[in-house]
């Protein structure tokens, strides 16, 4: 029995460290799974530098709280949900353990409106009966299932019945498709592999990105797949024009 609790614990640990919580959780964990109760709470908070609407640079709040339960085997908790807050205004219960997690500032992004990546198991005729107005771009015909990426947002003009914020979802048929969108534009990253798989990592998380343009000029980017465009802004988070570049731009 001691052998099965301390390999759920570290499953836990491994988990929380994948969601980006770190080892910080670990002490209250250990404590929490000790008591054997059928459910526990552990919250932590977090602060993230984000830019203002006028420019500045200061910080959203984030709080977490993870919502843990222990299953029909004995003393074998898992990880349901997290309960995400924003500046103690905007909230949402993300569920786990369905595969494609939220890591914990993929949260925060999906929370301060951005999209992110997920790879996903598409199975066409659930989608179609599933997906209700809003949703972009569902697989039409057809059945079974395929391993595809999609873009998620969430809608915050619609719930669900649980109270959690829908979901907009970006399939691939809807046309929006990062490393092609960014291929338009002068951007240094672009040049060097590592970089550019970099860059495009970090947008499919959701993050805004700072990048140089081919003339030197530092930007900040973000991904908008439901506009099918890349959002440039400059140091001073200003929305900048970027242009395409020419020869791609004709070939396009």
């Amino acid at each position: 029995l001691k052998i099965m609790e301390n390999n759920n614990l570290e499953f836990l640990k491994k988990n929380l460290k994948f969601l980006g919580f770190g080892t910080s959780l670990n002490a209250a964990l250990e404590a929490k799974v000790s008591e054997r109760q059928e459910s526990f709470k552990i919250g932590v908070s977090a602060d993230f530098s984000a830019r203002q609407k006028n420019g500045s640079l200061g910080k959203d709040k984030v709080n977490y709280e993870l919502n843990f339960s222990r299953s029909s085997k004995p003393y074998n908790y898992s990880l349901d949900s997290i309960k995400v807050t924003l500046n103690d205004q905007t909230h949402n219960i993300f569920s786990y353990g369905k595969g494609n997690d939220v890591t914990a500032k993929e949260a925060y992004n999906l929370l301060r409106g951005a999209s992110i990546h997920k790879k996903a198991i598409l199975n066409r005729q659930m989608d179609n009966r599933v997906l209700a107005s809003g949703e972009v771009g569902q697989m039409k015909e057809g059945s079974g299932e395929k391993i595809d990426s999609i873009w998620i947002k969430l809608d915050f003009e619609r719930r669900n019945e649980q109270g959690n914020f829908s979901y907009k979802k970006f399939y691939p048929d809807h046309g929006f498709h990062l490393e092609t969108e960014l291929s338009r534009f002068p951007i240094k990253e672009l040049e060097n592999f590592q970089e550019k798989e970099m860059l495009l990592s970090s947008l499919g998380r959701g993050n805004t990105q700072n990048a140089t343009l081919e003339n030197g000029q530092p930007v900040f980017i973000e991904a908008d797949p439901e506009s099918k465009k890349i959002q440039f802004y400059d140091m001073d988070f200003r929305k900048l024009d970027v242009l395409p570049t020419q020869t791609q731009e004709m070939g396009r």
